[in-house]
C-alpha cells in the first residue's frame, strides 16, 4: 500500500554505441644528423617535428657586371667585330684588282679612318705592292698591317708630367668618342698620384658638355674653368693662364669638340 510513495527512478536514455577506435599509426622512423651527446644548437639546424633539419649550403652565383658596363662592352665588341670582319672580307678573294682597292677604300671610310688617312693608305699600299711584286690578297693584307703600324708607332709616347709647368693635355674628338669619360679617368689617376689638376670645359658646342665635365671635377675634387657660351680657344687660354697662376701640375684638359669639322 505504500508503493505509491516510492520514488520512481528516472528513465534511462539509450546509450549510443561508441565509435570504433582506430588503431594507432605505427611510429615513423626518423633519423637525425646530430651525433650522440651533441646539443642541437651546435649543429646550426632547427627542429621540425621530431627530426633535425640541417641547413643546406647554396653556392652563390658570380656577380654579373653592371648593366651599363655590360652594355658598353657589348657595344664595343660588336663595333670592333664589324670593322674587323669588313676589312678581312676585302682580302678574301683570289686576285688583286681595282675592285679590291675600291672595296678597301669603302671599308676604311666605314671604319672612320677619315678621308685623308684612307687616301694615304690606299696610295701607299698600291706603290708598295707594285714595288714588292705582291700578287696575293693575303700578302697585300700583311702589307697594309705594316703600313698601319708605321703610322701608329710614333704616337706611342709615354705621358710625362712635370717637364712643363703646367703640363697641358688636350683631348679632341667627334661626338660620342668618349672624351669626357677619358678625361674623368685620367683626372682620377693623376690626382691619386698627387698631381694638382685643373680642368677646362672647352667643349662649348655640345649641349650639357660643361655640366658633365663639372660632375667629373666634383667627383675627383679638382678645379674647373668653365664659361657659358664662350669660344673654345678663349676657355683654353683662360685655363692655361689660371694653371700658371695657381701652380698646377696638369692644366687644361681642354676638351675640344670637333663635330663641326671632323677632319680638322
Amino acid at each position: 500500500m505504500f508503493s505509491f510513495f516510492k520514488k520512481k527512478s528516472p528513465p534511462i536514455a539509450p546509450v549510443a554505441p561508441a565509435p570504433a577506435q582506430q588503431a594507432p599509426a605505427p611510429p615513423v622512423a626518423t633519423s637525425t644528423v646530430t651525433p650522440a651527446n651533441v646539443p642541437i644548437e651546435a649543429t646550426g639546424g632547427s627542429l621540425i617535428g621530431s627530426a633535425l633539419a640541417a641547413p643546406i649550403a647554396v653556392a652563390e652565383a658570380p656577380a654579373a657586371p653592371p648593366p651599363e658596363r655590360q652594355k658598353w662592352l657589348a657595344k664595343l665588341k660588336a663595333g670592333l667585330g664589324k670593322t674587323a670582319a669588313s676589312l678581312s672580307g676585302v682580302f678574301g678573294g683570289a686576285k688583286i684588282d681595282e675592285a679590291l682597292y675600291e672595296e678597301l677604300e669603302s671599308a676604311l671610310l666605314m671604319a672612320d679612318a677619315g678621308v685623308s688617312a684612307t687616301q694615304y693608305l690606299t696610295d701607299t699600299l698600291r706603290k708598295r705592292a707594285k714595288a714588292a711584286g705582291v700578287t696575293h690578297p693575303v700578302a697585300l693584307k700583311n702589307l697594309l698591317i705594316a703600313i698601319l703600324a708605321e703610322l701608329l708607332q710614333p704616337l706611342q709616347k709615354p705621358l710625362v708630367i712635370g717637364q712643363h709647368t703646367p703640363t697641358v693635355i688636350m683631348v679632341a674628338g667627334v661626338n660620342g668618342a668618349g672624351k669626357t669619360t677619358s678625361i674623368g679617368k685620367l683626372t682620377r689617376h693623376l690626382a691619386e698620384e698627387g698631381a694638382s689638376v685643373l680642368l677646362a670645359a672647352a667643349d662649348t658646342f655640345r649641349a650639357a658638355a660643361r655640366e658633365q665635365l663639372s660632375i667629373w671635377a666634383d667627383r675627383n675634387t679638382v678645379e674647373i674653368i668653365s664659361q657659358a657660351g664662350a669660344d673654345p680657344a678663349a676657355v683654353s687660354f683662360d685655363a692655361v693662364s689660371a694653371g700658371k697662376a695657381r701652380n698646377k701640375d696638369v692644366d687644361g684638359r681642354a676638351e675640344e669638340n670637333q663635330a663641326r669639322d671632323p677632319e680638322g
